[in-house]
């Protein structure tokens, strides 16, 4: 027992030490790999959802395209000879037109007079809706007769092999192709017209219409127009998944399905009436849950939800502008494609872990016995060696290479204590070997930067708390000023009471000291910060932490007497930081900085000018502002609040009238301040000054 504290064996220390290490490690290493393939994983995603959204999407103008360029070329040979697709003679070009793409169900030419010549493909669906057709026929052509013709027919040939006939028939017709939504669209757009899918009566599929308005002498008389059926889409859609489980649907954004990977679920039959599926009609839950979440999260186009137990991606894109049509991708994917592996992975790992503890705890055990054992008998002969009582016989021959070297460092310190202690006395010696040798005093001026920071009301504070209480609070304060000046490559000069002095640019120098200054400042300030909410929220009082910055040419070295030497600065620039530190109190403010300090730094910082400012008994006044923060920073303990640059921008105006000598107009700006931030402590103190100096009375009393 030491101290009331009760001490263990090195051999137990080394073995805990170990585990609680080793756990924590391989726990950290799990969950640190768990999260970056899960992140990687999900980004993985992220990029299959958009390549199988892009792919869609290129799919769908490229399957466009074609069809649009074919119609331009009908078009043009339309409007240069009309009267050629009025003969039969046309229908071979149709052909070749309507063969130019897979897609394409049926391709016609329709005019303004009600002519109209169509050739389109026959399938067993076509067959089977008019028992006219015959059984082996695959090609059909047609032509209506102009509305002025009575009575008006449609004349229909049917072929098996182009361009053979094998039957056909006569019927009368009504059709007005001019009441199509895509002939309608091409004459208003003067181009291609695309309409969103229908049902072709014949088949009871969706498919899409394309016209493309005929011109003859500038005047529009017709469309050229094709029907293209989505078979290739929806095999296109089910071939091109983001995973293996995944869907993927072309939709209008008000939900009628374009495209589906299973092409029978774009069609429902409503009392007898096919109709084309809306997005929520869908048999998949996953995208009913989809378009439903996206409308309760106010249009957000990507994210993560639970359907039926199963956790899912959801992604909505809109086509381009410029393909004219307001469809958009939506590709729903569940994450257990990407990380169904790694969660079983990951159990595995667990196990592993815990069993590997459990070996290496053992090993672990048995080492640091054996370690533990030489280190205790080099630690007894150090302590004989420090009190100058020098043991017989020291320990050595350690076959592990750190602990040998200890061995063999403990007895050349043995030995050269014993040589000295022959020539000096005992007592000298131990004076020596908890002093140090002696230094010589030497000093030299720098341009250096010095900063000091205290402890609100530490007086109030050290009367109210217990003594323990105190040192523990005071020990933290300390502890964190110091870390922030040591991150920033400063040196702690000395504590004086609840103060804390610090200087940059000795022993060593170094570039841009003031900035640096600030930063440690900052970071001071944050620390001290969030201890204090620490502390109230455990029923502690909380410290409140000052600091003033201010650089110039100082002394710095080692001062003192031969007998005692202190490394320090002193000089005037010494006491303008500790005059700037103490303007704190007056302002309301935690860092004050010199002008001089914002010379180097610039615009670097997030500062406002308060008041000019003097040290007593030195001529020269010199303006002092209020460090907020580091402009653009990233790091939460160097950044400014939210409303600090509006803030500086306020009061920094309001001085500026101040200091061109008009009160009224420093008063009315110093009350913006206050009207806009009503607790700054500044703007509360300005307005009492400036209007004492205006003979105003403040604002809001």
């Amino acid at each position: 027992m030491s101290g009331g504290r009760r001490e263990i064996s090195l051999q137990l220390s080394i073995t805990m030490l170990f585990v609680l290490l080793i756990l924590p490690s391989l726990g950290l290493v799990i969950a640190f790999s768990y999260r970056e393939n899960a992140r990687n994983l999900h980004n993985l995603s992220n990029r299959f959802i958009d390549r199988a959204r892009d792919e869609a999407i290129i799919m769908t103008t490229n399957f466009l395209e074609p069809v649009g360029a074919t119609l331009r070329l009908v078009a043009g040979m339309a409007g240069a000879q009309p009267a050629f697709f009025r003969s039969e003679e046309s229908r071979n070009v149709l052909y070749q037109a309507l063969v130019s793409a897979n897609q394409i169900d049926a391709l016609y030419v329709s005019f303004e007079d009600g002519y109209h010549r169509v050739v389109t493909r026959i399938d067993a669906d076509r067959r089977r809706s008019d028992p006219r057709i015959p059984p082996r026929a695959n090609w059909h052509s047609s032509w209506v007769d102009p509305f002025d013709v009575v009575p008006r027919q449609r004349h229909r040939t049917f072929f098996e092999t182009w361009p053979q006939p094998i039957g056909g028939y006569d019927a009368e017709s009504d059709l007005d192709v001019r009441t199509l939504t895509q002939y309608r669209m091409a004459q208003a757009n003067n181009g291609l017209g695309v309409a969103d899918p229908t049902i072709n009566p014949d088949t009871g599929y969706p498919i899409i219409s394309l016209g493309y308005p005929i011109h003859i002498g500038g005047k529009f008389v017709g469309v050229a127009s094709a029907n293209i059926t989505l078979t290739a889409m929806s095999r296109f859609l089910d071939t091109h998944k983001a995973s293996r489980n995944s869907i993927t649907v072309i939709a209008r954004q008000m939900g009628d399905v374009i495209a589906h990977p299973i092409e029978a679920e774009g069609v429902r039959h409503d009392g007898g009436v096919i109709r084309v599926t809306n997005l929520t009609q869908l048999d998949e839950p996953q995208v009913v849950e989809a378009v439903q979440r996206r409308g309760q999260r106010l249009g957000r186009d990507r994210f993560i939800f639970e359907s039926r137990g199963n956790e899912y991606i959801a992604a909505f894109s809109g086509f381009p502008s410029d393909f004219g049509k307001d469809w958009e991708v939506l590709v729903v994917t569940p994450t257990d494609d990407f990380v169904s592996g790694l969660k079983q992975t990951n159990r595995e790992l667990l196990w592993m872990m815990v069993a590997l503890a459990l070996v290496e705890g053992v090993l672990i055990y048995v080492l640091a016995r054996r370690m533990s054992r030489p280190i205790k008998v080099v630690s007894e002969a150090i302590q004989g060696i420090r009190r100058l009582s020098f043991p017989e016989r020291l320990p050595t021959g350690s076959r592990i290479h750190e602990i040998a070297q200890l061995q063999r460092a403990t007895a050349l310190l043995d030995n050269a204590l014993r040589s000295f202690a022959v020539f000096v006395p005992v007592g000298l010696v131990r004076r020596l070997i908890d002093s140090g040798k002696p230094l010589q005093p030497e000093v030299e001026q720098r341009f250096m930067t010095v900063l000091f920071s205290d402890v609100e009301g530490f007086t109030t504070l050290a009367e109210q708390l217990p003594p323990a209480e105190l040192t523990e609070q005071t020990s933290c304060y300390f502890e964190n000023v110091t870390a922030a000046v040591a991150e920033e490559q400063g040196t702690i000069d000395k504590f004086i009471g609840d103060s804390v002095m610090a200087f940059w640019g000795a022993p060593a120098a170094l570039d841009d000291h003031a900035f640096h200054a600030c930063r440690a400042a900052l970071r001071a300030r944050h620390r001290m910060a969030r201890l204090g909410v620490e502390w109230a929220a455990a029923g502690r009082k909380p410290m409140r932490v000052r600091i003033g910055i201010h650089c110039g040419d100082v002394v710095v070295g080692n001062v003192g007497s031969s007998q005692r030497l202190s490394y320090t600065v002193m000089g005037d620039g010494v006491n303008i930081a500790s005059r700037v530190e103490g303007l704190n109190k007056q302002f309301g403010t935690t860092i004050c900085i010199s002008d001089a300090v914002l010379a180097q730094v610039g615009d670097r910082v997030v500062s406002r000018p308060i008041e000019l400012s003097s040290v007593r008994g030195r001529s020269g006044r010199f303006l002092v502002h209020e460090l907020l923060g580091i402009a653009g920073s990233n790091d939460a303990e160097l950044a400014a609040g939210a409303d600090d640059a509006r803030l500086c921008r306020l009061t920094a105006a309001a001085w500026s009238a101040m200091a061109d000598g008009d009160s009224v107009e420093a008063l009315r700006r110093y009350e913006a301040v206050q009207a806009e931030f009503p607790n700054d402590p500044v703007a509360r103190h300005m307005l009492a000054h400036v209007a004492k100096a205006a003979h105003q009375p403040v604002a809001g009393g």
